[in-house]
């Protein structure tokens, strides 16, 4: 029998930024995690950890998301992707880091949870996981014309100095060696039985060195889940990883806080150790309340729950969700 007090639902985000986007960009992006948030509510009757694994495929077959089809390219023009899934019943995780070749991240993770006893798998060896579970490869459709120009105008404006400035080391490092959206894509759930769940897919950061991994794939930074709460961060994994952002926030939860509360509490922390425009996070506690904060610009985010009609979808700190 459900408790009274919990309600069922899930909470998406599409990343934290800038977001100096016009309307007709906002409205892409609004679609796509419209049909994200949709799609995962009406899999929670299946149990969490398929919702969040499902609503993080559509964001990453969107291609509107640097993650799956959309994700950035390397400092070389490769694509390498992480992911993460997390079961909050009995702490099960799977997770993927620099994996090439496959459009669906988060399934390769999911299978990593279900099919092995590893937590992380990464490479050439996800890759060839990847492949014997049955999953094709997307080279083609990961590594577009559309993609390699982006990111030849990306480094040109990064080298110039106008984008990254915090990453100063690796600016040398590209100087001495040459021969902003951070668009991770994230879900929270709770279901139906009070099971809670989270999962996490990235391209990373545009320019980065082969072989780099952020927060995403890694436990109880880019996302956790256990029995009190859910949470998925976004923003520079670096930042991320340095504190457990999202063990962090759950653990709040844990001690008696509200979603809100945590993830508040979440990024006050975050800002305090290394500034403003560092990282978002969006929390799911075991009644269904739901949080959410950042202290960039914006951060694409979708809740839909029980006793809804549709989804919430906001961008702005001044939209209520």
């Amino acid at each position: 029998m459900r408790e009274e007090s919990r309600r069922a639902g899930i909470l998406l985000h599409g990343g934290a930024g800038r977001y100096s986007i016009d309307e007709r960009r906002k409205r892409i992006l609004e679609d796509a995690i419209r049909e994200a948030v949709i799609t995962g509510f009406n899999l929670l009757e299946n149990g969490a950890v398929e919702a969040v694994a499902e609503s993080v495929r559509v964001m990453e077959d969107s291609g509107v998301f640097n993650a799956g089809l959309g994700s950035a390219l390397t400092l070389s023009g490769r694509v390498e992707m992480d992911a993460g899934i997390m079961d909050g019943r009995n702490l099960s995780i799977g997770a993927v880091a620099n994996l090439r070749g496959i459009k669906n991240p988060i399934l390769v993770a999911k299978k990593v949870m279900e099919e092995t006893d590893h937590i992380l798998l990464a490479g050439e060896g996800a890759y060839k996981f990847a492949r014997m579970m049955g999953f094709e490869d997307s080279t083609n459709k990961l590594i577009t014309e559309d993609k390699k120009r982006k990111h030849r105008e990306i480094v040109d404006k990064w080298l110039k100095g106008e984008i990254y400035k915090k990453f100063s080391k690796l600016k040398r490092f590209f100087d001495q060696n040459a021969d902003k959206i951070m668009g991770t894509v994230g879900a929270v759930a709770l279901d139906y039985e009070g099971n809670l769940a989270a999962a996490v897919s990235t391209g990373g950061i545009h320019v980065k060195l082969e072989g780099r991994v952020g927060d995403s794939p890694l436990p109880g930074a880019g996302f956790y889940a256990h029995k009190y709460a859910a949470a998925v961060a976004t923003g520079i994994g670096e930042y991320i990883a340095r504190l457990l952002l999202s063990k962090y926030a759950c653990d709040l939860v844990e001690r008696g806080k509200t979603a809100g509360e945590a993830a508040i509490e979440a990024i006050k922390y975050i800002t305090s150790m290394f500034g403003e425009n560092t990282a978002g996070i969006i929390v799911i506690d075991y009644r269904g309340r739901i949080g959410a904060d950042f202290n960039t610009k914006g951060m694409l985010r979708a809740y839909l729950g029980e006793g809804l009609t549709k989804p919430l979808i906001a961008i702005y700190r001044e939209n209520i969700l």
